[in-house]
């Protein structure tokens, strides 16, 4: 199978590149080999190619700066799909798009229950809804492709559009002595990359049915029951007050519950268990 996957040096596309099965022939492309936004680039790179799959990790992530980079952000995860998406119309290959928690208005958050595949999205900042636009330009589309959403990633790698990472920033403040303020109120899934890409090759390798699938690791926390966590594995001992989210006023509104379950997909183990792994390659390679 001939894999074009964009974004290859990102966060995610790290971990894909360094997960990639044998039987894959993986072009790993990075915003200096295509712009999506540049469709006459995409069209031009893809069809040189000829890839039977795009994986599409690139996209617009600064969720405040968003408020008011609207455009950029829609260029991206919007415009910027559609490029794909023309493209892979072209050469017939299918598509594998990354998309977000974000699509979400958090309104679950009384029954505690996941938001699973079926569920209607509804965004609450321009982020979510640039990303929900790009969903809906593969969906209406594309007959073969993936849409995959995760949240609230963190990888070896960083995310060079957010400056880094939850655990690499609260790892970073606690070796110099900082008292941690977190907010403890805000519920997700972390979800290391590392595992995540595995899932996105099972999906892909194993046939599963096109469609939307949400991927993360199971059970969920609070930002300050990850913050805890993360020290905890480290051997870090430091002070840590759990706040509200109204403490830390933000341009953009985040869902206060964003936990993503399956119905469907692939399961991957328990979030302890992948924050445990990327702890323990953080230790391996020297970074605490």
């Amino acid at each position: 199978m001939k894999v074009v996957l964009i974004g290859s040096n990102g966060q995610l596309g790290t971990d894909l590149v360094r997960t990639v099965p044998e039987k894959v022939t993986l072009f790993p492309l990075t915003r200096r080999d295509i712009d999506v936004t540049d469709r006459k680039k995409v069209e031009e790179v893809l069809g040189e190619i000829k890839p039977d799959l795009v994986i599409n990790t690139s996209a617009y992530v600064k969720v405040d700066l968003a408020e008011e980079e609207v455009e950029e952000a829609f260029r991206v995860n919007a415009s910027g799909v559609g490029n794909l998406v023309s493209a892979c119309l072209k050469t017939g290959a299918s598509l594998v798009h990354i998309s977000t928690d974000y699509v979400f208005d958090g309104g679950k958050l009384g029954g505690k229950e996941p938001y699973y595949e079926d569920d209607v999205p509804n965004p609450i900042n321009i982020y979510g809804v640039s990303k929900l636009a790009g969903e809906y330009i593969v969906r209406n589309y594309l007959e073969k492709y993936y849409i995959v959403r995760s949240s609230s990633l963190y990888g070896i790698a960083g995310a060079s559009g957010k400056g880094g990472n939850f655990p690499y920033t609260i790892l970073r403040k606690a070796k110099a002595g900082e008292k941690l303020r977190v907010v403890d109120d805000i519920y997700m899934v972390p979800t290391h990359t590392y595992d995540l890409a595995q899932g996105i090759w099972k999906l892909i390798l194993e046939g599963y049915p096109y469609g939307i699938y949400h991927i993360t690791h199971t059970g969920y926390c609070s930002w300050y029951e990850f913050a805890k966590k993360i020290l905890e594995l480290a051997g870090i001992k430091v002070d840590i007050e759990p706040v509200k989210h109204t403490e830390f006023p933000t341009k953009a509104r985040r869902p206060l519950w964003s936990v993503l379950g399956t119905k469907k997909g692939v399961k991957l183990c328990p979030w302890e268990e992948g924050l445990e792994r990327f702890i323990r390659m953080v230790k391996e390679g020297g970074y605490i």
